[in-house]
């Protein structure tokens, strides 16, 4: 049996077929309306019905960057799309395909598709970091996915790291996430030469990758926050394993480096020993992978 999961991104919409054993069969893209709820749910759906006519599906999983009530349903927020604060898009999604749809957030069905299927694989306890637009992060303990009581843990890009930083999406300052993501690189570049001509993340690696000195800074710098937040992980939780996905890790050991780094600086020694910090094997498709295997293990 296949299923169809949906990663929704801050800027891009990702969809996939996927087989019950996690493999992609096909996939889709758009552009995410973060606006517009009815643009919103026309989008989805017409991802979905690109599968349709060729394959049958049993449901839909679907990744939501943002804070979703495990008792409701609801999300009760997503700093970047605003048109689904407190709505249920998994029944409004499902009354308009007429098919079951499962949500979850973005981050814990890409931590759910790396334990059942990708570099955590078999693991108990593991972390899922996803580094994009936004910073989200989702949990595997004992064995199965954290929620948290009331469906909220896991939200490591609004932790706070600097009590007098920089404004968040999310109303806050000095999270991680303004530190750890895309737009946090862009900003850091920014601050280390003002005027700095890069006005991308993508832009930032192509020129630390040419060797531009405030480039390699800047993911230095980035690398450092993001090793601050994985000794955290490693010395609250005593994880195997912190799986990095999302755009950004395609920087690789240009920021996973520091990261490191910083883990050996920071973390207990027994227990950073135990815990590698590695890419997704499942990126970019984590997230709808996840979504799916989620849709497949929860109807």
């Amino acid at each position: 049996m296949n299923y169809v999961g949906l990663d929704i991104g801050g800027t891009t919409i990702k969809a996939g077929l996927v087989s019950e054993s996690g493999l992609v069969l096909s996939t889709a893209h758009a552009a995410t309306v973060a606006d517009n709820l009815e643009g919103l749910v026309e989008t989805l759906a017409g991802l979905v019905a690109h599968f349709n006519p060729v394959a049958q599906f049993e449901a839909v999983g679907m990744g939501i960057p943002g804070i979703l009530s495990a008792r409701t349903h609801r999300v009760e927020t997503s700093p970047h799309i605003p048109c689904i604060h407190h709505v249920n898009l998994e029944e409004i999604l499902s009354k308009r395909l007429k098919i079951k749809v499962l949500s979850d957030n973005d981050a814990n069905a890409g931590a759910y598709a790396e334990w059942t299927c990708g570099a955590g694989k078999t693991l108990g306890h593991m972390a899922y970091l996803t580094i994009g637009t936004g910073l989200g992060g989702g949990l595997i303990l004992s064995g199965s996915l954290y929620r948290g009581a009331s469906g909220f843990a896991g939200e490591m890009g609004h932790i706070t790291v600097e009590p007098n930083g920089r404004r968040c999406a999310c109303g806050s300052t000095g999270c991680l996430e303004t530190r750890v993501s895309g737009p946090g690189l862009v900003e850091t570049a920014r601050e280390l030469s003002p005027g700095y001509a890069a006005l991308t993340a993508e832009s930032i690696y192509k020129a630390a990758c040419a060797g531009d000195k405030v480039a390699l800074r800047a993911f230095e710098v980035t690398g450092q926050f993001l090793g601050i937040a994985c000794a955290n992980l490693i010395n609250l939780l005593n994880i195997e394993m912190i799986v990095i996905g999302g755009g950004v890790i395609a920087s690789g050991d240009l920021l996973l480096d520091s990261a490191r780094a910083e883990v050996q600086q920071r973390a207990f020694e027994p227990a950073a020993r135990i815990c590698p910090i590695v890419q997704s094997q499942l990126w970019p498709n984590a997230g709808l992978i996840g979504a799916a295997m989620l849709a497949r293990d929860h109807q």
